[in-house]
């Protein structure tokens, strides 16, 4: 049944004459006759009983009124919910993003988004770089927010910054006065880092190898917040990203430079190629890419 003859049939079974129905539709009374049989040839039988005065329906046209009215109400929702998501009035989107941006940047980007979109709801999920790209390869995330990864065959990917790395010490550390150090004098100490699979974890261990020394990991945690807390105790040392810096807590921390940076990644959008994203996706991509970072 399509949402014409639907609009035809209960025209007509609410007016019972077919010159009226047709002035309501803004319809001639062919198209509206053609509409009404090619309802009942799909149906199979008469919906109406028509002579030269009148019209009637028939009982089987009786007990079609209920359903076909919930159809149309159904019908004219399904079409404002999809205008309205079209316009930025609702809906909900389903992030896939990596820790410390969830962290450290998407609120802020969020609250800027909803400001001009302030209908619109958001669905986090906070979970490890390397998931990400499985889930939104697999379609269960329509976007995600991770480093890039090496191999972006099947995935599409929006660069949005490079990323670097802060030296993390506590403020009774040696060389806590210094304004940078190297990675080979942060390496010496007694590290606190991410537990795996972390891309952070596995980028400070690329590094340690890199450097040709060995990890002394003293302590592995899941959250970077609970990782500046050992290091506040003197437990050991750390290297965070950079823009994980301003939600550290500097009372019992000193964040330094690290003068080799050699760990340099970027951060971005992944979403499946050749996949045409919804508008909602589309406009928060533009906002993430506007953002100043």
């Amino acid at each position: 049944m399509t949402l014409k003859q639907l609009k035809a049939f209960l025209a007509l079974a609410r007016t019972l004459n077919y010159a009226n129905a047709s002035l309501e539709l803004h319809l001639s009374q062919s198209a509206l006759s053609l509409s009404i049989k090619s309802l009942e040839d799909e149906l199979g039988g008469k919906l109406f009983n028509r002579n030269t005065r009148r019209v009637e329906l028939t009982q089987e046209g009786k007990s079609l009124i209920p359903y076909a009215k919930k159809l149309l109400a159904n019908w004219d929702e399904m079409e404002n919910d999809v205008k309205q998501r079209f316009k930025l009035n609702r809906g909900t989107l389903s992030i896939a993003s990596m820790p410390f941006f969830t962290h450290a940047i998407l609120p802020d980007v969020i609250h800027s988004f909803l400001s001009e979109h302030p209908n619109l709801n958001f669905s986090i999920h906070d979970i490890p770089n390397e998931t990400i790209l499985e889930k939104v390869q697999d379609g269960i995330f329509e976007l995600g927010i991770c480093f890039e990864p090496e191999l972006t065959e099947g995935l599409e990917f929006v660069p949005l910054f490079d990323e670097d790395f802060h030296a993390l010490l506590p403020k009774n550390h040696p060389l806590a006065d210094k304004a940078r150090i190297t990675w080979q004098q942060l390496f010496a100490n007694p590290f606190i880092t991410l537990q795996k699979p972390s891309i952070v974890r596995h980028l400070v261990e690329q590094n340690c190898l890199r450097n040709n020394m060995t990890l002394d990991l003293k302590i592995e945690c899941h959250q970077i917040s609970s990782l500046s807390s050992f290091v506040a105790h003197g437990i050991g040392v750390s290297a965070i990203p950079r823009h994980f810096a301003k939600h550290i807590d500097l009372t019992e921390n000193v964040l330094l430079e690290l003068e080799d940076g050699t760990i340099h990644k970027t951060v971005g959008i992944v979403y499946k190629k050749n996949f045409e994203i919804s508008h909602i996706s589309a406009q928060f991509i533009e906002s993430l890419i506007r953002y100043k970072f």
